[in-house]
């Protein structure tokens, strides 16, 4: 599936090495997106035929061949459907981070990030304090330079979403990780892929559509900026 990106035809103030960095990331999670929603149909259409083939197994186990291949199939689709989402999550997440970085500093009217900061943004998961920092901080100046949220969408969108990053570090700070618990500074300095157990639903799993949306309109968001500027 092709990736959904504006095409600018002058980047003006924004770097080059930016604007592909955050191309690049777009096509990354908007491919991944799909293979992770091709593996949750597949895993919840097995859970379906597991949970029916269990009603009516045969009470003597040497019998249950149908309920076994079921269980066979289902353990590699659920374990591909978590890998398919925490790359969706590690890339989607990277790119809102960039990508916030980046449209605030072209509205602090500040220079381009240096090209090792960008790689190192876009290479690696953000920490939950990162994450927090780019959804929170800069907020008021970004929608200041936004004309077209008439509706407040923007802000009920912002507001869902550290509602849910609120409700992460909760999950954070009541998980037992190496026999203790995190502090709050342990905490921001976590990624959620490192600390989620793996007998749980990941702790990114409700957070996954919304940031997956936000990274993808954060390029449109740049590049409505740059056309009000004229640049």
């Amino acid at each position: 599936m092709g990736s959904r990106f504006p095409d600018l035809e002058k980047l003006g103030p924004v770097a080059a090495h930016e604007w592909r960095t955050l191309r690049s990331l777009n096509q990354a999670y908007v491919d991944v997106r799909h293979e992770w929603q091709a593996a949750c149909l597949l895993a919840d259409g097995l859970m379906v035929k597991l949970e029916v083939a269990e009603g009516y197994a045969d009470p003597d186990r040497r019998y249950r061949h149908h309920l076994a291949a079921l269980n066979e199939l289902y353990r590699p689709a659920d374990a591909y459907e978590r890998q398919a989402s925490a790359l969706a999550w590690r890339y989607a997440s990277a790119a809102v981070v960039l990508g916030m970085a980046v449209l605030d500093r072209l509205v602090s009217d500040r220079p381009p990030l240096a090209p090792d900061l960008v790689e190192e943004l876009a290479t690696h998961e953000p920490t939950l304090g990162m994450l927090k920092e780019a959804c929170d901080a800069p907020y008021e100046r970004l929608i200041a330079a936004r004309a077209d949220d008439h509706y407040g969408t923007e802000a009920k969108a912002r507001e869902n979403l550290l509602g849910l990053l609120g409700a992460a570090e909760y999950n954070v700070e009541h998980t037992d990780l190496g026999g203790r618990r995190l502090n709050t500074a342990e905490i921001d300095a976590c990624q959620l892929s490192a600390v989620s157990p793996a007998d749980q639903d990941p702790f990114w799993d409700d957070l996954l559509e919304p940031v997956l949306s936000l990274a993808e309109s954060i390029p449109y968001a740049i590049a409505r900026w740059l056309d009000r500027q004229g640049l």
